[in-house]
């Protein structure tokens, strides 16, 4: 054997010996970090041997304030109650729906005979109110608590135009601005 092999021995043994020391320090450290997890772990156990009782004691109270609470909450709600009363007043609901759809369905009928009869060249028959009103106009009688007609409106020979009362004018004028809007007549007819 000759010295430079020698020598390439002895490094080869020197560096698997640094190695083993290494290797040895690694499980070493590796050893230490376990215990110290095994004892943090132990630590956790026994602080939750400790309050585990009091958290079961806790829970249990819970559970029986809740399930006194739901009994008497239940109790005073009553829901078959409650359900028979949504039922109840969805059927109200259903119901005026249906009469608000009739008594639209009417008064479009009604406007619409009354545009025909327009358009067809015939004037409206006159409701009770309106011949009330041309046969006091034409008498120079006013009902109490109306103006008189103005003389352009009785000497007129157009039989379209009509005396029409101040608050009857305002009310459709008021009625026009805002038809969406459903009055109480509207659900007992006019």
């Amino acid at each position: 054997m000759s010295d430079q092999e020698k020598e390439s021995l002895r490094k080869l043994i020197m560096l698997i010996s640094e190695l083993r020391a290494k290797d040895e320090e690694r499980y070493e450290a590796h050893v230490q970090f376990m215990n110290e997890t095994i004892k943090m772990i132990s630590a956790i156990e026994s602080q939750l041997n400790k309050h585990w009782n009091t958290v079961l004691e806790s829970l249990r109270e819970l559970n029986e304030n809740i399930s006194t609470n739901l009994d008497s909450l239940l109790t005073g709600i009553n829901p078959k109650g409650l359900k028979e009363t949504s039922k109840s007043l969805q059927e109200i609901m259903d119901t005026m729906n249906r009469s608000v759809q009739s008594m639209n369905l009417e008064k479009v009928l009604s406007e619409l005979k009354l545009l025909k009869s327009m358009a067809l060249g015939k004037t409206p028959p006159l409701s009770s109110a309106q011949e009330v009103e041309q046969i006091s106009a034409g008498m120079g009688l006013t009902p109490p608590g109306l103006k008189a007609p103005s003389p352009t409106a009785t000497t007129s020979t157009d039989a379209t135009t009509e005396w029409v009362d101040p608050h009857e004018a305002k009310k459709k004028k008021e009625e026009e601005e805002e038809p969406h809007l459903l009055k109480p007549s509207d659900f007992f007819g006019s």
